[in-house]
């Protein structure tokens, strides 16, 4: 892909996935607790390279679900936020991924539809499922109860892709690394 193509994609992916974003951005704020089921429990410790594989194997299922691969895959770290968006000042740290997955404008629709069916097959939790209103486009999310991964594909605006959006849990630091402030 030319640098010019790159550029301009992730502009387009930018601008797609801002509302999935912004959900995913609340889902974890709204649990500072990883994968937690209470809000008290203490949170896990977890190395990067751990989460990271773990984003990567389910950034890779939706790949290969959509028969795609994920194009430009990266993955970064931040401090977790918490519920009014104050930054935490204890290390917790959460690890976002991103990717295209390059799909024909006319399968996208069914495309969504197959990897939202691939996830409840599989026990997770649907948090968005919609069409846009001009019927080509859409968006579909999920969350692992288990894992506190939350997933969101929301097509292009150029219409050539499907914008893949991941989010852990949060986690604490392993001794040795900082992730909040990578």
């Amino acid at each position: 892909m030319s640098h010019r193509r790159r550029a301009s994609w992730r502009r387009a992916v930018a601008v797609a996935a801002l509302p999935a974003v912004l959900t995913l951005a609340a889902a974890c704020t709204d649990s500072d607790s990883g994968a937690s089921p209470g809000k008290d429990d203490p949170l896990q410790t977890k190395a990067i390279a751990e989460v990271t594989a773990l984003a990567q194997e389910r950034a890779q299922a939706v790949a290969t679900t959509v028969g795609s691969p994920l194009d430009d895959w990266q993955t970064n770290t931040s401090p977790c936020l918490g519920r009014r968006g104050e930054i935490a000042d204890d290390g917790r740290w959460t690890l976002k991924g991103f990717a295209g997955l390059p799909v024909a404008p006319a399968d996208q629709l069914t495309t969504l539809h197959r990897v939202r069916d691939m996830w409840r097959q599989q026990g997770y939790d649907i948090t968005e499922d919609r069409s846009f209103d001009d019927g080509t486009g859409g968006a579909v999310s999920m969350r692992d109860q288990e894992t506190a991964i939350t997933i969101s594909l929301t097509t292009s605006k150029s219409r050539d892709s499907i914008a893949l959006i991941l989010a852990s849990g949060c986690y604490m630091p392993v001794a040795g690394e900082d992730p909040a402030n990578a």
